[in-house]
Formats: C-alpha cells, sequence, structure tokens
C-alpha cells in the first residue's frame, strides 16, 4: 500500500491531514510489480501482507503513532466512510502499533487468520499522538490461496503397542484431493506434537519401531492434499510394554503352532505339528494385548505329524477382527504353546 502525507497550509501539529493513496498487496500486488518470493508471505492459506509508504505525523516528516486497519470479505463500494463506520459482515479491526517506520520508507502488517480461497477487503487509516487520525487509503483487494484439504480425517484410526514397536493403522479414502498421508507422534501425555512419517495414498498401516519400553505415546494423522492438511483424527494413546515378552515355548516333544503369513492382510494359515506318536488334544485361541479372548482358532484332536487349518479372522461375535497385535495361546496334548500374530487392516 502506498501513502503520502501532504500538511495543511498551516503546517503546525494537530492540523496535519495524512492522506494514504496506492494501497498494495504483497503476494497479489507489490507497488504494481511480480508477485514476490513465497518467504515474503508466510502462510498464502490464512495470510496476507499489507505493504505500505509511511507518512509522518507531522506532513512529510515524523514518524506516525499508529494504524488502524480494517478488512472484511464484504466489498467496500462507493462509501468507504459507511464501510468504515458501520458493522458491515465479516469485518475485523486492527490496531498496528510499534515497529513503526519514519516518513517514506516502507511499512508492512502481515494479516492472519484468514479463510482459504477467500476474498478480502482491506483499508488502513493512519494516527498521531493526539490522535489525529488521517484519510481513508485506497482499498485493497486480495484473496488466499486454495489449498484444496481434504474434507475428512482418516477413518478407524488406531493404534497398539508391542514391546518395541507400536503398529498404527487407518482405512483407505475415496476423497479425490487426498495425496498422501501425515503421520503425527507425540511422547508422554501433554509432549509436542512431531510428523512422523508422510505414507503413500495406498498404505494402511504404519509400523513404529523408535519407541521404548514403558513409555507413553500418542498417535494422529491427517490426509495431506496438494498443499495442505485436512483435518486430523482424534488422539490414540498407547503405552509400550515395559519388559520384553518372552520368546513364545513350543509343546512337549517339539510340538508346535506356526500362523502365516505374519503379518497378514488376508485368512490366516495355521500350521499345527503334533511329534507324540498318538493323536493330541488341541486347542489354540486368540488373545488380544489386554488378555481379551478374541477367536477360537483350533479345539479338536490331531493326529501325529503336521496338520493345517485356515482361519478367516472371524471373531467370536462373528465379525471380522481389527487390525492390531494378538497372541495365539494353546496347548498341544498337555504342552503349551503360544505365538505372537499381527494382523493388518
Amino acid at each position: 500500500m502506498r501513502m503520502r502525507a501532504v500538511p495543511t497550509a498551516s503546517g503546525r501539529k494537530g492540523t496535519a491531514t495524512h492522506v494514504l493513496q496506492g494501497v498494495a498487496l504483497s503476494g497479489i500486488l507489490m507497488f504494481g510489480t511480480a508477485a514476490p518470493a513465497a518467504a515474503q508471505q508466510p502462510n498464502p492459506y490464512n495470510s496476507i501482507t499489507l505493504d505500505w509508504t509511511a507518512p509522518g505525523d507531522d506532513g512529510n516528516v515524523g514518524q506516525v503513532s499508529s494504524y488502524q486497519l480494517r478488512y472484511s470479505t464484504t466489498p467496500v463500494g462507493p462509501d468507504t466512510t459507511y464501510w468504515w463506520n458501520n458493522d458491515v459482515p465479516s469485518s475485523q479491526w486492527l490496531t498496528l502499533g510499534a515497529p513503526l517506520v519514519s516518513a517514506g520508507a516502507t511499512e508492512s502488517a502481515t494479516v492472519t487468520g484468514l479463510t482459504q480461497g477467500t476474498t478480502y477487503y482491506f483499508v488502513v487509516r493512519a494516527l498521531d499522538e493526539v490522535p489525529n487520525i488521517s484519510g481513508f487509503s485506497n482499498v485493497a483487494p486480495g484473496t488466499t490461496q486454495s489449498c484444496n484439504a481434504p474434507a475428512s480425517a482418516p477413518g478407524q484410526f488406531s493404534a497398539v503397542a508391542d514391546t518395541g514397536q507400536v503398529l498404527v493403522s487407518w482405512s483407505q479414502t475415496s476423497d479425490p484431493l487426498a495425496v498422501t498421508l501425515n503421520l503425527y507422534r507425540a511422547q508422554g501425555t501433554s509432549g509436542p506434537w512431531a510428523l512422523l512419517q508422510s505414507l503413500p495414498l495406498a498404505a494402511t498401516s504404519y509400523v513404529d519401531g523408535a519407541v521404548a519400553s514403558g513409555t507413553t505415546y500418542r498417535y494422529r494423522a491427517a490426509w495431506m492434499g496438494s498443499a495442505c492438511e485436512g483435518p486430523t483424527t482424534s488422539t490414540v494413546t498407547v503405552t509400550t510394554p515395559g519388559t520384553p515378552v518372552p520368546p513364545p515355548p513350543t509343546g512337549a516333544e517339539g510340538s508346535t503352532i506356526h500362523a502365516y503369513p505374519n503379518p497378514a492382510s488376508t485368512s490366516i494359515r495355521l500350521a499345527i505339528n503334533v511329534t507324540a506318536s498318538t493323536t493330541q488334544p488341541v486347542s489354540v485361541r486368540l488373545f488380544d494385548m489386554n488378555g481379551r479372548w478374541i477367536a477360537t482358532l483350533v479345539d479338536g484332536s490331531y493326529p501325529p505329524g503336521p496338520s493345517e487349518i485356515s482361519w478367516g479372522r472371524l471373531g467370536r461375535n462373528g465379525q471380522r477382527v481389527a487390525p492390531g497385535y494378538y497372541e495365539l495361546i494353546g496347548t498341544v496334548g498337555s504342552a503349551r504353546v503360544r505365538e505372537r500374530l499381527v494382523l493388518l487392516p
């Protein structure tokens, strides 16, 4: 915004009239030249920077005491005084004080908290210490950039802690504006958030292996558009186990169970190897990390040697078992067997 100071004939303090002229917007118009580098506009989606040449508080000399800035999404129209003095829709007032420059130097102010993809209209006036107030600047229209943010947060967002790692998962999106997923993590119940990973749009899970035992972590995520993020998920808090889980024991006489694929996003194959010389009762159940019984995979008798069954990921309630860390715990004959299982979305 350009401004020039025009003193009255007397030039006495308290009677000077400051006339503000030539408003221009940084990043939109800069004294009628091309837009400046993006670094000069902190966030083009919710801020606009105004630049002008400062008047003096006594004609063309001195330094004004403050500025009044008014802006609105409502056009000013032919009557600037009415627009300035009345409660037009979406209008905001700002008083701009120090730092201020002397007459003839470039002054600037950044207005933040604006809505992306919206046109605003700006008018500025200068005040001295009396305070006398100048006339109106010209009207400076400016439009924040549209960032085309995704409309919704990732769905079915969850995190499950295990020794040495946390499995975070979510569902895919059909939002055409989503480009990637930004996953954030914070340590403790009040630690600062940090971007943990930017993941491809097709990803539906992430294993965070950079965690410590017995530590609380918070996770959240947001779909990233071409230029800015959509809304974030609710925060999910987990605490990793304090001590490592011992390796699973094998059954008597070398009897074992083995689930594959592991991790798995589809149905599970469970290989059962009975090394006893006679048929043995076999029972295998699925438990979550809180010790809840989720599903029964095996409950029957199996002959010596290898056998194999298929489990379609249905729980005791007849619904698909959610992604997360689980344990298969059971018996082959009189011996106990155990295996860790990771289910993906």
